[in-house]
């Protein structure tokens, strides 16, 4: 059942998921509210949602034009969407006008209260603090109730298994509960029932699982997430307050976002395309040139975004493991393509010399160790090849020495890439690499690697000290998978295993 369910939401990207578990709340709501569990009736939610839609497509629209950066409709969506499930549906004219206001400062947050063209705060959030401060109109979160709760859990659920944020959610979830308890206790009321009103009368679930893990306004770290999530925490409780002013969802996750914008200025660079090279049949490696400095990992990711003028269901950002290192001065991403690709690929690989993209959101844990003693196995899979690219190119060109074992797995021969990269860790610094091809019906005449998948086994044959090492997986998410069961049947410890960022179909 599990392993169907992960199959089905690797299938789309993170946006997308997002995007199909909010329509799923409206719908939800919609259906509540015709069986009178709601405050308002199911038309009343429907002609808001769209409403709410219309609006922030055309601001959208307009300000991207405006300021001349790509229209992303499928943000504004979701917006919009997390707008309708926190805003009370108006009856009147005038209600809608007032959301009308909301969506137009929800969108214009992203353009104005923005650094670097990259947006401070989660516009949602944002919009609803200016509304409550200058239009005297708060945010109802009517999205959490206890009826509405089952639904919203399994959604978020699927959204946080998807982002593999549970570390910043349960942090948060956690320090919620203790701050309630203590402030539960310090009023002399009972904490069950501060803990019923937190968890069945609150949007705490909701907001944990949608407003906290948007990726663009939080911290790209596991260190500053947990902080992060600390901080909203202790803020979310509403008998939190500085005087007159007391807290709520909307204040607390903007003053996170300020603090995750102050621990890792976050900005968009405009990268012009240099170079396209064929790496295999359905690979390229692009090469970027950025027009500002840009600081990162071996291994860290970002986030792209293409001006698509059609763009399908699968929207016009992605993220992309960054295949370069921070040494070379061309930005390489390696991208594999597939028949019916997405609108997205389509449109990256039509790239012409000197095109220009946008990318920001540097961010992921998937690094190199900072102590140089501790053992290493990077175990890769087709494309998810391009971290350790990265990694091994690093060393190299600042001649690291590292105890480092790889193993390569590919359907083909024809399917490997990056060689020069893997030659010249082997032959610099001593790095082997172990290569197996799957395609048993396809082997070349001449090849002296490994053959068949990754399991126990062979992790086991090619690295037989793998219970001193921390393995670190790249590849499609079946394959991480099953590496890590493989990994774990062999009494090699959880934290001793590390996953690349991978949110879905690119």
């Amino acid at each position: 059942m599990m392993r169907a369910l992960d199959t089905l939401i690797d299938s789309v990207t993170m946006y997308r998921l997002t995007l199909y578990v909010l329509v799923g709340y409206v719908a939800l709501g919609a259906i509540q509210a015709y069986a009178g569990l709601l405050p308002f009736s199911p038309g009343e939610l429907l002609i808001s949602t769209a409403f709410l839609v219309i609006i922030c497509w055309a601001a959208n629209t307009l300000l991207a034009q405006i300021f001349n950066v790509p229209a992303n409709l499928e943000s504004a969506t979701l917006t919009a969407l997390i707008l309708a499930l926190i805003f009370d549906p108006p009856t009147s004219v005038g209600g809608l006008s007032f959301l009308g206001w909301v969506a137009i400062l929800a969108m214009s947050s992203k353009y104005i209260l923005a650094l670097h063209n990259k947006h401070l705060f989660n516009p949602a959030a944002i919009a609803a603090v200016i509304a409550a401060f200058a239009l005297n109109e708060s945010a109802g979160w009517w999205v959490g109730t206890t009826a509405m709760l089952p639904g919203i859990a399994f959604g978020g659920w699927l959204i946080v298994r998807k982002t593999r944020q549970e570390g910043m959610v349960v942090t948060f979830l956690v320090t919620a509960f203790v701050v309630q308890t203590l402030a539960s206790l310090q009023q002399g009321t009972p904490v069950t029932t501060g803990f019923h009103r937190l968890l069945a009368d609150s949007p705490l679930i909701f907001f944990a699982f949608i407003m906290l893990t948007e990726p663009l306004t939080a911290p790209p770290t596991r260190r500053l997430k947990s902080i992060y999530a600390l901080i909203i925490g202790v803020l979310f409780i509403p008998q939190i307050h500085i005087g007159s002013l007391y807290s709520t969802p909307e204040l607390a996750l903007v003053t996170g976002n300020l603090f995750a914008y102050l621990m890792s200025p976050k900005r968009k660079f405009a990268l012009k395309l240099r170079e396209k090279t064929a790496l295999a049949p359905d690979t390229v490696d692009f090469a970027f040139a950025a027009t500002q400095p840009l600081a990162f990992a071996p291994g860290q990711y970002m986030e792209w975004t293409l001006g698509l003028p059609h763009a399908d269901s699968r929207g016009n950002r992605r993220y992309f493991t960054l295949a370069s290192s921070p040494t070379e001065s061309l930005l390489h991403l390696g991208v594999k393509f597939y028949e019916q690709g997405s609108a997205f690929k389509e449109a990256l690989r039509a790239l012409d010399e000197q095109a220009t993209v946008l990318a920001g959101q540097i961010g992921g844990d998937f690094t190199l160790p900072t102590n140089p003693q501790q053992k290493l196995a990077f175990i890769a899979g087709g494309i998810g090849i391009t971290p350790f690219r990265s990694m091994l190119k690093y060393l190299v060109d600042t001649n690291q020495r590292r105890d480092i074992v790889v193993i390569y797995a590919n359907r083909i021969a024809s399917d490997i890439v990056y060689g020069d990269v893997l030659d010249d860790a082997y032959r610099n610094l001593g790095i082997p690499v172990v290569y197996t091809l799957t395609d048993l019906s396809a082997l070349p005449v001449d090849w002296s690697g490994g053959v068949g998948r990754v399991d126990a086994g062979m992790i086991a044959r090619e690295i037989p000290d793998y219970r001193d090492r921390t393995f670190f997986l790249s590849g499609p998410p079946a394959m991480v998978r099953s590496n890590e069961q493989a990994l774990l049947s062999l009494g090699v410890r959880r934290r001793q295993i590390k996953k690349d960022f991978f949110p879905g179909l690119v």
